[in-house]
């Protein structure tokens, strides 16, 4: 039925789409559309199985790359060598560096001889926290005491500091370059005329009394290497650069002229204590059996905890773990390493305030006098470094 142009009976626009939703629904019953719902739950299954691999591959992938680095740091052996080795050092950070050193008035005031030269490496990260332990207690001891750092930076004219390494990159992989320009700096700008030369971190502890009545055995005229020795990826070994380690004279001296400059003997690696032990090994320079005569180790280089209970990397040894629990703390001990600044300040008033009261003289004099007969505890002690 029609009335002008309209129809009565005509569905309008909305009808049809609602005739539409309708039929859609009645189609859902239908074979058809039930199998494409299926499909589709299948297509976002297949999705969250995709997602849920794809994060299980990373994480293998991740944690097994991960276990091959330890491995290879451990080990030595390059397992993963991604990176070629970059040895631009040998240009980059060569003497011509040297040239705009700072140095302070208290290191120009150093002695120029003796029988032992100290220096450490450190940064401006630490001229507030560890800077002021070592130079507070045991740098001072040495015959000459030297800060070696990159910046002047919250540092004062009493502090023994040099800028060698100002201009040299901060990483852990670049150790080798500072190592080696530090050495040429001592013995070609500070000073030649020491006998020993010991280099120690910021964190290391040092007993320079013991250092030195074990150095007095020795020539410094003959070429000498010493500190823990180490075995990874060598024969010879390799001393712990961390607990310190000691060169003659002589050691310097080759070193300095004949190795420096040599890229064949002296090549570059990112274990700055194995490097410079294998620069002095292609001279016949190898590191020396530093352990005291009921062979316990002089040096430390984990913290003394990991000694005392002896838990060392076995396979970075190159001496037997004969040694641990109180023995580690004895009469001959040298140096220790990994110390908050704290600690170190700890140590240095245990040996040099405390036990000073503790050992008086007329104190040891009146336990002689009260006993000729019955031994006591101090008998078989040797007496306290004397300050």
């Amino acid at each position: 039925m029609k009335i002008g142009n309209h129809s009565f009976f005509e569905p309008s626009e909305a009808d049809i789409i609602q005739k539409d939703q309708l039929n859609l629904i009645s189609d859902s019953t239908t074979p058809i559309f039930q199998k494409n719902i299926r499909n589709l739950r299948s297509v976002r299954l297949c999705a969250d199985e995709y997602r849920f691999s794809f994060i299980i591959v990373f994480a293998i992938f991740f944690f097994g790359a991960y276990f091959l680095y330890q491995v290879q740091y451990k080990t030595g052996i390059d397992l993963i060598p991604l990176f070629p080795i970059d040895d631009s050092g040998f240009e980059k950070y060569n003497e011509h560096l040297l040239g705009s050193v700072k140095v302070s008035e208290s290191a120009k005031n150093q002695p120029k001889s003796g029988s032992l030269l100290c220096w450490a490496m450190t940064t401006s990260v630490y001229h507030k926290t560890r800077v002021p332990a070592i130079t507070e207690t045991w740098l001072r001891r040495c015959d000459a005491g030297h800060l070696f750092t990159n910046s002047d930076r919250f540092l004062n004219a009493s502090t023994p500091y040099h800028t060698v390494f100002d201009g040299l990159p901060e990483s852990y992989y670049k150790l080798f370059w500072k190592t080696r320009l530090a050495l040429l700096y001592i013995y070609k700008y500070v000073s030649k005329e020491f006998d020993w030369y010991f280099k120690g971190d910021d964190d290391t502890y040092l007993i320079v009394e013991n250092l030195q009545r074990y150095l007095a055995t020795l020539d410094p005229n003959k070429p000498y290497f010493i500190g823990y020795r180490l075995s990874r990826r060598t024969e010879t070994g390799y001393n712990a650069g961390g607990s310190g380690y000691v060169m003659s004279r002589e050691a310097m001296r080759i070193f300095t002229e004949r190795l420096f400059n040599d890229k064949e003997k002296c090549p570059y690696h990112e274990w700055e204590d194995y490097a410079i032990a294998q620069c002095l090994a292609s001279m016949g320079i190898v590191p020396l059996d530093s352990r005291d005569e009921k062979g316990r180790q002089r040096f430390l280089p984990w913290r003394p905890e990991q000694h005392f209970y002896a838990d060392l990397t076995r396979s970075f040894q190159m001496d037997p773990i004969q040694i641990w629990g109180p023995a580690i703390y004895h009469e001959n001990l040298i140096s220790m390493h990994h110390l908050y600044p704290d600690e170190i300040r700890l140590i240095d008033g245990l040996l040099y305030s405390i036990a000073r009261g503790v050992w008086r003289k007329d104190d040891l004099e009146d336990v002689k006098n009260e006993t000729t007969t019955v031994s006591t505890s101090m008998d078989d002690t040797l007496p306290p470094p004397t300050i």
